[in-house]
């Protein structure tokens, strides 16, 4: 079983695991036109490839999305907001049409099962890298080129939501 896990949004990626094995792809935008704040769009048809080039048409794939929504506060501008659940829309289509729909979990969900505290409530020294990156290198060592950064948490929350959807399934501890 091939078990993608998704962190949605335009800086987001998926991670695909099979037998202890992990891929971790960025998801791909398009430039969107005019001067909004919002300027890419989730990229429909490379999000397919991608699914299609690691799960064979024969694979049996589970796929496990991080369930978002609207929050408000000073620092969740209404266009940010619309444009990650236009994001989660678009992902959702892309497997819809592939017939894996995904099941949605949410943040604090799996979050809880790695201990982990959410990016916002997260103490941690300036430059030190978040705890999502350290767990994911931990649990998959080879994809740890690919959690080198900071900003490298979205590929590091799609791995462990990816692994959680595996512990679900019972094809990983």
């Amino acid at each position: 079983m091939i078990v993608v896990g998704i962190d949605p949004g335009l800086t987001g990626a998926l991670a695909f695991v099979h037998a202890g094995q992990a891929v971790i792809e960025d998801i791909p935008t398009l430039p969107l036109t005019g001067k909004g704040l919002v300027t890419r769009r989730i990229d429909g048809l490379k999000l397919a490839e991608i699914a299609r080039r690691h799960c064979p048409a024969d694979a049996c794939v589970t796929v496990i999305c991080e369930a978002v929504g609207t929050m408000g506060g000073k620092n969740n501008a209404v266009q940010t907001q619309g444009s990650l659940l236009r994001s989660l829309g678009a992902i959702e289509a892309v497997f819809d049409v592939l017939r894996w729909p995904c099941l949605m979990v949410r943040a604090q969900e799996w979050q809880k099962h790695y201990l982990l505290a959410g990016k916002k409530t997260e103490k941690r020294a300036r430059g030190e890298l978040p705890a999502a990156i350290s767990k994911a290198a931990a649990l998959y060592p080879g994809a740890r080129h690919q959690l080198l950064r900071v900003k490298d948490h979205n590929r590091a929350e799609a791995l462990l939501i990816a692994h959680y959807g595996a512990v679900l399934c019972g094809v990983a501890e």
